[in-house]
């Protein structure tokens, strides 16, 4: 993925990971391979990677399924980052309560949602063979799969992408310092 042009979804995805510090998965330290498969919907439907933004990324992912149990995982980062009732899940996470509580996240997840409603058919993002996409520019990529823009008032709301101001934890620029520092 690192050998791939700029600009292209697996060139982004590898630069999303450089960034944050994030193991690579399959290597020590890295998210459990499904979970991963989560990481390019964050560069593919535009989504940072703060606790609010896994709030929408799961809202996308559950949507765009039309399968009911995609909204487990939605059920989950609920849990983990609104009522705090679970923990930590999906061998990652930890528990932040009161996100959704947050002014305007609410509208975020919705927007979410509503364009996961809309993308071509019924795509399960975590089945997704992203090596088959990954060298696609972003863009070419987000029409494959009919992802809308996000709506005016989702990102006046706060939504944002990975690269953008408050598009990163600050845990998460830390670790990516000390990636790039090493």
């Amino acid at each position: 993925l690192e050998d791939l042009p700029a600009g292209t979804l697996g060139r982004l995805v590898t630069e999303l990971y450089q960034a944050r510090g994030f193991a690579y998965p399959g290597t020590d330290g890295s998210a459990p391979p499904l979970l991963a498969q989560h990481d390019w919907v964050h560069v593919l439907a535009d989504y940072g990677t703060t606790v609010t933004s896994e709030l929408e990324v799961f809202g996308f992912i559950a949507r765009a399924n039309d399968d009911p149990r995609a909204f487990s995982l939605l059920a989950m980062v609920v849990s983990l980052f609104e009522t705090g009732y679970l923990r930590s899940g999906a061998g990652l996470f930890e528990a932040f309560p009161g996100q959704l509580s947050r002014d305007g996240v609410a509208v975020r997840i919705a927007d979410a949602m509503r364009r996961g409603a809309l993308v071509h058919g019924s795509v399960d993002f975590l089945a997704v063979d992203w090596f088959e996409v990954a060298a696609l520019p972003v863009d070419e990529a987000r029409a494959r799969f009919g992802i809308v823009p996000k709506a005016p008032r989702a990102i006046a709301a706060g939504s944002v992408g990975p690269w953008e101001p408050g598009g990163i934890s600050e845990f998460q620029l830390a670790q990516g310092h000390l990636h790039s520092r090493r």
